[in-house]
């Protein structure tokens, strides 16, 4: 693909700074590669660029890219140009391609001597980190404590809860220190900040413009917001003409006027007890009062007219109270107190903030452990000697700095120190700034656009707007949205012109099926949505039926059948690969979320759906049983007496004691510790009242020397605790208790394995700190719990292939996938940083409210509703640019999913576009401020689209709702949308579930009742139709099925009553084959191995032998062999007995084992499946609706050109000229036809069967 104009700029441009404003899909990373690539053509070495990324995974990319763009340019080079290119490639291993944390830590290593750093030290994580600073916080406050002023027991009264801690004073210090540390000016920012609350001694906006400006802004805006309000409401009023109707128009007419001259008021200052009087002093009159009834009946229109205006004025007179509630409530006194308080507070705060921050220097220089805030603030230190960066300036020809919108204050001043005025190229969007979190300012990006914009000698913005990754119907849809949304206020950027998408990716198909989805599930039924969030539904949904749903399982629900809809009716995608379209896979479908709260609930609704899902950072590492047992057993080493964990962990799997054990424990001692009560009721001897009961004196006993084990292991290990390392203990509860092989039976072995692992390697991390002991490793595991660290467990286990993805929206950042479900798109939006006692702003500075213990109330200064509003519209912008995100992965369709609670609920939210002014595409500031959701922000620009209306009325019809006119704003680039708003009752009917009804209360009478002679009989005559249900297993092997599916015509029920059993099932409760299992004491007599165990060791032996290194030869199998006895799994009786040699002739000379070896990378071996299928095809007697769990492992699977090839190894013997296919398919061929059902149940439309005969080594494929 060519460059473009602005990309060939981008990419050619030198001597001055260029800022790239880079739109999703614009494809700034090979614009980046690119330019690098030609500076190297030029002659210019890797090494001498610094290039600076967000991430080490995006370092390792451009690394990558450039070492191809590297090999392929020498390859096509010759003489000094080829030998250059060559040095490069040898140059990239040390080049500074890297984040900024690991361009410091170099820097460091490198200039430590200049600013007097012992370069032997090492990084904390958060964990230690967080453990460290609360020490020294409690030595910090145990000195201020020793020697106390008045300004510090001033703030210790503000922040000491009714308990009387002192840990929310703790936690308002370590918050100022971080944000504080963000900034390369720490001190001087910390210095100014209590100068933002000085004060006048008279309030008005003239004496004291400084203070009150800003709240006299955000009360004339909110009047703005009402005033436009009312005149809409006036426009709209009925056309009556009564005496009732003109009292109520001159009422509101009165009502505004009041509020407008208020507004003038404030505009022009003066006193503020005088505002505050004008603005309580307006009048709402009541209607409806004497003097207030109608000449004349009002029609029943007219009736219901008016009656929707009184709601709306209703609504703006509870706005105009909220108003004066939020910012008018303290008088000129009031004001003075709160902030002379607050000020007082601000000060202590910053001086107690500076004291631990010096402290905790010190200590980590003496300790030589620093974290990644100090990496940057010793970079920028060494930056600051004249003659290093100097130094360093003559060494980069050119500064790039990929992701800048993601740059905090602090980077951009180290790379400014080390720029030379005119070589620093920065790339980047603005509308993907999404690390507020992280410190990230999107203002230094906005503030360079407009500096850069317009012709400069030494600076540049060059604009990337063309998006060639998504179908124009994705890009009009976005662009739709974000013109009404997004905008230089509210978002950092007025989407418009350059800032919007422009559809580049013309090489999509035109008959390609194009529609964005907007998916609604309505929760009318449920009272308390917020207390179920925690199960999946499932259960619920199998026993209540739709009212099991909550809002947010059945949007899951929804969003799963939608799924395999879509794959049921082979939705057409396009591959870009091999640029031709195709039927959609699960591995073309990726679910976003906003946070990871309902991946549970995600996980097992899909499970019960079967569709196959990998989740991106699982994100409830520390909920895993694996991981949650083992640190409640980690709790209880260090100290019994805590009841939970110690319930717990004899409940669990790993002593299994029942509900009966943990009650018989308590009884022993119902006052005291439940420990104690474990060990009286180990040492006890069996009560006198269950002696008599055999069966219940048994349990007894049981569970007691369950107990006695528990306490055997549990002084085994509290003594290796005190004597031997963690990492010893923890292998140890491994081993002992066989907690690592227990949990890897489980469903999702691998990865529950690769936890504990984790656990482990975290132990063996946590001994290299300075922290020591078990108690410590208990506090640094909840230090990880608190800041969400729950990454550890994030071990890989082997990802699954086509499946559904599952990953959070942030960590969706840089990727595309052809068709994105935004799932939770009502979830409310985030508002933490907008409450408690301190809140902080980058520009806006600190926000403190003032404590009035003697009056027992909390004053909010005019500097705290200034703070207060900035914060809320970052974190409004933030939200807008991670919708953006969301929506911008998408290649191909969009599906926007939510719920809301009913038709009524959606209309309220969706209509406010209507109160927007219909001329301008941007929608009013306040009312997108207002919203909470991205669905409500999404929905109100929706609602302006002309096709809206038609698009509503069926669902308007149907839930019987009246849609009022809407706005049309008409998109300047057409795009198709629907509209699917689902209920309970849709979910249900796509849903077969089982339903059970409570029995009406036993006091309920119905005396009057009749049951005739007929309805008796039918009672009295009445037989079960699932009788046969009830008389064996929902639970079949494929090997006790298998030969109902020896003909693929039975699927189509032809002949099905020749392979069931004539008998019905009374031979058994399951399918029995011939064969019994031959008694464990026959086998433990047997002298030489049997059929079946060489069988079972061959297909161990082919499911373990290694393919990647091409075909195995004979000494491969050998050694392999050698290894699995010595490993156990073989018995050494079986070394001769296994055909070695034909094992190595079929990977050599059949075509179904060359294939294995030539696609290893798509054999699946030991695959097992799950399948129900209906019970009439095992069983006479069953009805037609009744199912059958089967359940089997395939020996394995490939994919060649396309085509599933299913194979199955079988040593039976087979005689000189019989026919051995003839055979095989008789004694195989129903299963092989249960494992091609399962896949294609799986989703596999070509499937290939075959079968390895290893006796006379032959492969036989067996064809429906």
């Amino acid at each position: 693909m060519e460059f473009t104009t602005q990309q060939t700029a981008a990419i050619e441009k030198r001597n001055k700074n260029i800022l790239v404003s880079a739109s999703a899909g614009s494809g700034k990373t090979r614009v980046l590669v690119e330019r690098v690539l030609q500076r190297l053509l030029a002659g210019d070495n890797v090494d001498e660029f610094l290039i600076v990324t967000f991430t080490e995974a995006a370092a390792s990319e451009m690394k990558e890219r450039l070492e191809k763009a590297l090999r392929q340019a020498a390859a096509e080079s010759e003489g000094s140009q080829r030998a250059h290119l060559m040095k490069q490639l040898r140059l990239l291993k040390v080049a500074n391609i890297s984040t900024l944390h690991a361009f410091a830590l170099r820097l460091i290593e490198q200039y430590h001597y200049t600013i007097d750093l012992d370069p032997q030290f090492r990084l904390a994580d958060t964990a230690e980190r967080n453990l460290v600073m609360q020490q020294i916080m409690d030595q910090v406050l145990e000195r201020q404590y020793q020697q106390p002023d008045a300004d510090f027991l001033a703030l210790v009264d503000q922040f000491t809860d009714d308990r009387g801690s002192d840990e929310s004073l703790s936690q308002a210090v370590f918050k100022l220190f971080d944000f504080a540390m963000a900034r390369p000016d720490t001190n001087e920012w910390l210095n100014q900040l209590p100068l933002a609350y000085q004060m006048a001694q008279q309030v008005d906006r003239q004496d004291d413009s400084a203070t009150l400006e800003t709240l006299y802004d955000l009360i004339i805006d909110n009047l703005d917001d009402l005033i436009h309000e009312y005149q809409m409401l006036l426009e709209q009023l009925p056309a009556t003409d009564d005496t009732s109707s003109q009292n109520r128009r001159t009422d509101l007419d009165d009502e505004l006027a009041q509020i407008m001259n208020l507004k003038t008021q404030l505009q022009s200052g003066g006193d503020w007890d005088a505002l505050r009087a004008s603005f309580f002093a307006v009048p709402f009159n009541s209607w409806g009062g004497k003097g207030r009834t109608a000449n004349r009946k009002w029609e029943a229109d007219e009736k219901q007219a008016w009656k929707q205006v009184t709601q709306a004025r209703a609504d703006l007179k509870n706005q105009f109270k909220t108003l004066g509630t939020k910012f008018m409530v303290l008088d000129q006194a009031g004001l003075q107190v709160a902030t002379a308080g607050a000020k007082q507070g601000v000060q202590a705060l910053v001086k107690l903030t500076q004291t631990f921050a010096e402290i905790y220097l010190a200590d980590k220089k003496e300790r030589k452990v620093f974290d990644f805030n100090d990496l940057e603030h010793f970079a920028l230190e060494i930056v600051q000697q004249p003659a290093t960066a100097q130094k360093l300036r003559e060494q980069y020809v050119e500064i790039m700095v990929d992701e800048y919108q993601d740059t905090n204050y602090l980077q951009e001043t180290i790379v400014q120190a080390l720029a030379r005025g005119n070589n620093v190229f920065q790339v980047g969007d603005i509308k993907q700034s999404i690390y507020k979190f992280r410190q990230a300012d999107p203002q230094l990006f906005a503030h360079k656009m407009q500096t850069y914009a317009g012709a400069q000698d030494n600076n540049e913005l060059i604009t990337l707007a063309e998006n060639f990754r998504s179908q124009p119907n994705v890009t009009n849809f976005i662009n739709y949205l974000f013109e009404q949304l997004m905008s230089l206020e509210l978002g950092d950027v007025e989407y418009a012109g350059d800032a919007k998408l422009i559809a580049g990716a013309d090489y999509y198909p035109k008959n390609l099926p194009k529609q964005a989805e907007l998916m609604i599930y309505f929760n009318e039924g449920s009272e308390n949505d917020d207390a179920e969030e925690e199960q999946s539904g499932i259960e619920r949904l199998e026993r209540y039926g739709k009212d099991a749903l909550t809002g947010s399982t059945g949007q899951i629900w929804m969003l799963g059948q939608k799924i395999k809809q879509l794959m049921a009716d082979h939705f057409q995608i396009f591959d870009r690969e091999q640029q031709v379209e195709r039927d959609l896979t699960w591995d073309d479908m990726t679910i976003l979320v906003p946070s990871r709260t309902q991946n549970p609930q995600i996980i097992e609704i899909f499970k019960a759906l079967g569709i196959p899902l990998t989740v991106q950072g699982s994100g409830n590492y520390f909920q895993t049983l694996e991981i949650s047992i083992m640190l409640d057993y980690l709790r209880l080493i260090d100290n019994p007496y805590q009841d939970i964990p110690l319930a717990a962990v004899l409940r669990s799997p790993m002593y299994q004691l029942d509900e009966n054990g943990l009650a018989w424990i308590r009884i022993q001692a119902p006052d005291a510790a439940y420990f104690t009560a474990v060990q009286k009721f180990a040492q006890g001897d069996l009560p006198e009242e269950i002696l008599a009961d055999v069966k219940l004196a048994d349990a007894y006993k049981e569970n007691q020397a369950k107990v006695k084990t528990f306490l055997k292991d549990l002084a085994q290990f509290h003594t290796t605790a005190v004597q031997n390392q963690l990492v010893t203990l923890i292998w140890q509860i491994y081993q002992t208790t066989g907690w690592l092989d227990y949990v890897g039976g489980l469903p999702g072995g691998v990865q529950r394995q690769a936890n504990l692992h984790a656990l482990y390697e975290r132990a063996a991390s946590y001994q290299k700190t300075n922290f020591t002991g078990l108690y410590q490793f208990n506090r640094y595991i909840e230090q990880l719990q608190k800041t969400s660290a729950d990454d550890i467990g994030e071990a890989d286990a082997n990802e699954a292939t086509n499946t559904v993805h599952l990953m959070t929206i942030h960590g969706s950042k840089g990727l595309e996938f052809p068709v994105v479900f935004l799932l939770n798109t009502t979830k409310m939006f985030n508002q933490i940083d907008q409450q408690g006692h301190l809140i902080l702003e980058r520009e806006a500075g600190i926000g403190l409210q003032y404590f009035d213990r003697k009056h027992h109330v909390k004053l909010t200064p005019p500097q705290y509703l200034k703070v207060q509003r900035a914060i809320q519209k970052a974190d409004f912008a933030e939200q807008l640019r991670v919708l953006y995100v969301a929506l911008t992965r998408a290649e191909q369709q969009l599906f926007l999913v939510g719920t809301y609670k009913n038709m009524e609920d959606l209309l309220a939210h969706w209509e406010l576009s209507s109160k927007s002014t219909a001329e301008v595409s941007m929608l009013d500031a306040n009312i997108r401020l207002s919203q909470r959701s991205f669905m409500n922000l999404m929905g109100m620009a929706i609602a302006r689209h002309p096709q809206f209306g038609e698009k509503l009325q069926p669902f308007a019809d149907r839930f019987d709702v009246e849609v009022k006119p809407h706005q049309i704003l008409t998109p300047t680039d057409a795009f198709e949308f629907q509209l699917n708003f689902q209920t309970s009752d849709d979910i249900q009917n796509a849903q077969p579930v089982s339903t059970s009804i409570e029995a009406a209360p036993v006091d309920e009478q119905y005396d009057d009742v009749q049951i005739s002679p007929a309805d008796v009989k039918n009672h009295l005559e009445y037989e079960y139709p699932y009788e046969m249900a009830t008389r064996t297993t929902s639970y079949q092997s494929v090997s006790e099925v298998k030969r109902v599916f020896e003909d693929p015509d039975l699927a189509e029920g032809r002949g099905l009553a020749d392979h069931r059993l004539n008998n019905g099932i009374e031979a058994g409760q399951r399918l029995l084959g011939q064969e019994l299992k031959v008694p464990k004491f026959m086998n433990e007599m047997a002298t030489k191995p049997t059929s079946v165990s060489r069988g079972t060791a061959a297909h161990l032996v082919l499911q373990k032998i290694n393919l990647k290194d091409g075909v195995p030869t004979e000494q491969d199998f050998q050694t392999l062999i050698q290894q699995l006895i010595q490993d156990g799994l073989i018995e050494s009786s079986l070394e001769h007995l296994l055909p070695v040699t034909q094992m190595v002739d079929f990977f050599k000379r059949t075509s179904l084992g060359k294939q294995l070896v030539a696609n290893f990378d798509t054999v699946q071996r030991e695959v097992p499946f799950s399948m129900l299928i209906k019970a009439n095809q095992l069983y006479q007697n069953f009805s037609g609706d009744e199912r059958v769990l089967i359940h089997g492992i395939m020996d394995g699977v490939v994919t060649v050109n396309e085509e599933i090839w299913l194979f199955d190894y079988k040593t039976d013997y087979i005689a000189p000229h019989t026919d051995g296919q003839a055979l095989l398919k008789a004694r195989y061929g129903g299963q092989l036809n249960i494992y091609a059902a399962a896949l294609t149940a799986m989703g596999y439309a070509k499937i290939r069967k075959f079968i390895v005969a290893l006796s006379n080594l032959a492969v036989y494929e067996f064809k429906d």
